[in-house]
């Protein structure tokens, strides 16, 4: 082991979206940020893998127009964004289908669901009145879930679509979804400008889109990227934070802790200032979410990019061949999955041929990440960016903030702690 150094600069510990975010702000504000994750890959629970000799993902992402930090940072490190760019559209064959015209919002909802396919007029004039309500009326009281804001409407636009929503925007069954993170998500795609609702599919691989780059863009302000380097115990002094990894100690002036909520008391618990934090995160509940990739005849295409699932377990499915150029190539995701039956791909299968029949698959493989996000339950606890101790920092997407366990919430996280901690210095 090399000795104790001491190195000014901030210590970034985390590659994710959220740690590869404030790296990027802090190298961008001129100063040495040193960035160390812990696998070989950047972009922690949204990374690229690698299965059956193709790039894919952990898992298939989808962003809303409304996320406008990762959108603006996504483009500012491209050239071409790698992100194709959808008006809202979905389409549950045979059962439900809302395409959102390019009206201003949120008119755009409005006549989205009155022309909607597989409502009668009473649901969608239902469904339209408690929208405007949900725009622009109170916050509902802060244990409300989701079922409980919805209990009024009809049970079809709960099984069709407020209630998908919720488990795709929330990884949370409505049954313990906080109504309050879900009214956010709603007012943020719809009640602002049109493009906001829009959907975006990655056209790269998650680690490609932005931690790979934005790495790079660290490097080239000056700092340094560690990967395969686990940060093994956190040192706070007064003056100083240390960090040990199994191969050396380091001193730096500040660290950012931009690691999963799950793996933060292992760094947190040791420093007197944040036992209290580290025990509050440690009551999180989690949340699965499965993607299922599986590769049909390269002739094989959905008619459409994406479709919305009926009768579980998977909510959607994807076609890589048209948005990643991977022909024949589907991916099926299925969030809330803590309980997916063994035969979940046969499943998911039988989901699609209600809407196609592709033949047979040459391949399938499944990739589980069991706690994909914290469970969005009312009143949680979530940090604020600055702790008890003042040379420490949190970023991630479990931090204080509107949204829920997104993309979105992991960039404004890491931005906003490195402009916390710049205004500090």
């Amino acid at each position: 082991m090399k000795g104790a150094s001491v190195k000014p600069g901030v210590a970034v510990i985390g590659g994710g979206w959220a740690g590869c975010a404030a790296a990027l702000t802090l190298a961008e504000a001129g100063i040495t940020v040193t960035l160390l994750e812990a696998s070989r890959t950047l972009g922690g629970r949204a990374r690229a893998v690698e299965l059956e000799g193709q790039p894919l993902d952990n898992g298939q992402h989808i962003l809303l127009g409304a996320y406008e930090q990762t959108l603006q940072l996504i483009e500012r490190l491209h050239a071409t964004p790698g992100l194709w760019r959808l008006p809202l559209s979905l389409n549950q064959p045979p059962d439900f289908s809302l395409t959102c015209p390019r009206l201003p919002a949120p008119l755009h909802l409005l006549a989205g669901l009155l022309s909607a396919q597989g409502l009668s007029w009473r649901e969608k004039l239902a469904a339209a009145r408690w929208a405007h309500s949900l725009l622009h009326g109170a916050e509902p009281p802060d244990p409300f879930t989701v079922s409980q804001l919805t209990r009024k409407q009809p049970e079809k636009l709960n099984r069709l679509l407020w209630h998908p929503l919720c488990i795709s925007a929330l990884n949370t069954p409505p049954e313990i979804a906080c109504a309050r993170v879900f009214r956010n998500v709603i007012r943020a795609a719809f009640g602002g400008r049109n493009p906001h609702s829009d959907l975006l599919l990655p056209r790269r691989d998650l680690t490609a889109l932005f931690p790979a780059p934005a790495a790079a863009r660290v490097i080239e302000l000056g700092g340094s990227v560690r990967l395969s380097c686990r940060v093994v115990a956190v040192d706070a002094a007064a003056d100083a934070i240390t960090l040990r990894t199994r191969d050396d100690t380091t001193a730096y002036s500040h660290a950012i802790l931009a690691v999963a909520p799950q793996h933060l008391a292992n760094l947190a618990a040791p420093v007197p200032e944040l036992k209290s934090l580290a025990t509050d995160v440690a009551s999180y509940g989690y949340q699965a979410i499965a993607t299922a990739y599986m590769q049909y005849d390269p002739a094989f295409r959905l008619d459409k990019p994406l479709f919305a699932l009926a009768e579980g377990p998977a909510q959607f499915v994807f076609d890589r061949g048209q948005s990643h150029g991977q022909a024949g190539l589907l991916a099926f995701v299925a969030s809330t999955a803590g309980r997916l039956p063994p035969n979940w791909l046969d499943q998911a299968e039988a989901q699609l041929q209600r809407i196609v029949h592709p033949g047979t698959a040459r391949w399938r493989k499944s990739i589980v990440e069991k706690q994909a996000t914290y469970a969005c339950v009312p009143m949680l606890a979530r940090p604020t960016h600055r702790t008890p101790h003042p040379r420490i920092f949190l970023a991630g997407d479990y931090t204080a903030g509107a949204y829920p366990a997104t993309l979105e919430s992991a960039t404004l996280s890491g931005v906003q702690s490195a402009q916390t901690l710049l205004e500090q210095l």
